[in-house]
């Protein structure tokens, strides 16, 4: 049986772990050994921070494997399904080919990653599947996104949240998550098929990078397109096509018709048209808690310092993930309410992320590299539906788009964001002016609570002393919150059955972030392709095999 060997210094990609892993296992240096780097991650708690390597292990003898499983060093144990399965070389048992009946068409509606990758489970398949995206191709959307960052000037259907890509082309590319199943591996090979570092199969909280997403896209888009599936970039929902209570299509704002199906929703997180279309077609779908906050910026080094305790030097830039539970105060009174940092970039910028003229949206970025002067994390607060201004599913959208309408007031227009130094948060006074910072559309000295209801102005608080007493400097004269991180997840859920479709509207999957049913690239990427395989396997059974 294999052995997971944990936690062996590594220092580089040449360097041979062979003696350490012998030494780890109390074997002679003649004993005969197999190995794969599986994992690799920093530790910053130790002093000095240094990388560390989870091994497999082989050996040519099975009884001594055996042998050092009954009492196995610390660090040692049987290798298992829950060791990284993403890294195995073989992909999980492929849906067959059928042979699609003449007329069954599945239509995929957004390339974001769930889009993506339905589209290309769907093409190695052999579907003859149409994928269709309001925004335009990443080449071009690059340039629309440069014009909104320098110059103010919004594309509504091409932009940071619409467009080959989706919302995840301009972040910092997270991929890592605690999943380890066999289609996880599927996605991640496929991300190195087409231009990724191979290092993300081993990295511990691998990420892309946005300018690797740009090189990516186009050989995942020229992939998809060469396996049989049609491709249309500016072409945007306007409704669902309907008959008998069945959904057989899509209307296109030009007016024209495409007739096919089963059609995979996958617009993401701020397509609130395309809820409106689907809730319209008859989908039903409920209201979901969510978290809204601020982006809170901070010079790298400080992180750095905090956590490795000295300047970083070949280490990467550090980062830190939080939570904060807030129990009852003393003498009474509710909690303030929890809140966690989300999307930490290292090394990263805090940017523009509306798609709407008159709303201020932001979130982070950042290059593969992570060379940029700053720090910058989301910390939301948890926002429940009984905040909300109504009970129907949309009143979610209501609730973030008014914060996004204070945000621009508050920023003075042209896409400026409100700030506020962290310390005058904490003594309860808006800022009279803002530390540099990254946001390039230009950051106005405000005062939060005229942007963020109580409940996360006090839960931002709270949130902020308890990260205080975890990395000092965090609550410091050179924290800067610039607001408001109202996207970080769909305010709504829609209903699906066992195969991923509408019960309200058979014909109909909607998945992903938009959807309510997943919270990154990975996540939503999973989804899509959960729902192409629902198809492929509904069709196997009924068609010959080809």
């Amino acid at each position: 049986m294999p052995l997971l060997v944990a936690n062996i210094p590594w220092t580089g990609p040449e360097a041979d772990p062979t003696d350490a892993l012998q030494r780890r296992l109390g074997l002679s240096p003649a004993t005969s050994l197999q190995f794969e780097l599986v994992k690799r991650s920093v530790d910053g708690r130790r002093r000095p921070p240094l990388w560390l390597a989870n091994y497999r292990v082989d050996l040519d003898d099975p009884a001594l494997e055996a042998r050092i499983l009954r009492k196995p060093p610390h660090g040692v144990r049987a290798y298992g399904s829950r060791d990284h399965e993403r890294f195995d070389k073989v992909d999980p048992a492929a849906p067959s080919r059928p042979r699609w009946p003449a007329g069954v068409r599945p239509i995929v509606v957004g390339a974001g990653p769930a889009g993506l990758f339905a589209a290309l489970r769907l093409g190695e398949a052999g579907a003859p599947a149409i994928l269709i995206e309001r925004g335009g191709p990443v080449e071009e959307r690059h340039h629309a996104v440069r014009k909104y960052w320098r110059h103010a000037e919004l594309d509504a259907d091409t932009n940071v949240v619409f467009g080959e890509g989706g919302a995840g082309a301009f972040s910092d590319g997270k991929i890592y998550t605690r999943r380890r199943d066999g289609e996880l591996g599927w996605i991640f090979r496929r991300l190195v098929d087409f231009g990724a570092d191979p290092t993300i199969l081993e990295e511990g909280w691998a990420h892309l990078g946005t300018d690797r997403i740009r090189a990516i896209l186009p050989q995942l888009r020229a992939r998809i397109i060469e396996l049989g599936v049609e491709v249309r970039f500016h072409a945007a929902l306007q409704s669902l096509l309907v008959e008998g209570g069945r959904c057989v299509g899509v209307r296109l704002s030009t007016g024209e018709e495409l007739r096919g199906g089963p059609v995979i929703v996958a617009t993401g997180h701020s397509a609130r048209d395309v809820w409106e279309a689907m809730l319209a077609a008859g989908a039903s779908a409920e209201q979901r808690p969510i978290h809204i906050g601020a982006r809170i910026e901070h010079p790298q080094q400080v992180i750095d310092q905090a956590r490795y305790g000295s300047p970083r030097g070949e280490l990467p830039p550090a980062s830190y993930r939080l939570t904060s539970h807030p129990r009852p105060r003393l003498g009474g009174g509710d909690a303030a309410r929890a809140a966690h940092t989300f999307c930490m970039c290292p090394g990263g910028t805090v940017v523009g992320a509306s798609n709407h003229p008159g709303r201020v949206v932001v979130n982070g970025m950042s290059y593969s590299k992570r060379a940029a002067w700053w720090a910058n994390s989301a910390v939301i607060v948890e926002v429940h539906p009984g905040d909300y201004p109504g009970t129907d599913p949309l009143a979610g959208a209501r609730y973030q788009d008014e914060i996004e309408r204070r945000a621009f007031a508050a920023g003075g227009g042209d896409f400026k964001a409100p700030g506020q130094r962290v310390s005058d948060l904490l003594a309860g006074k808006g800022s009279v002016d803002v530390p540099r910072n990254s946001y390039t559309l230009g950051v106005t000295p405000a005062d939060l609570r005229e942007v963020l209801p109580a409940p996360l102005i006090n839960g931002l608080i709270e949130a902020i002393r308890h990260f205080d007493r975890q990395i000092p400097g965090f609550a410091g004269p050179e924290g800067l919150l610039i607001a408001p991180e109202t996207r970080t997840t769909a305010p709504l859920r829609f209903d699906r059955d066992e195969r991923l479709e509408s019960p309200s509207l058979p014909g109909l999957m909607p998945v992903g972030e938009g959807a309510g049913y997943a919270g990154g690239i990975v996540s939503a990427a999973l989804d899509g392709d959960r729902a192409a395989r629902s198809i492929i396997d509904r069709l196997s059974a009924l068609a010959a095999p080809a």
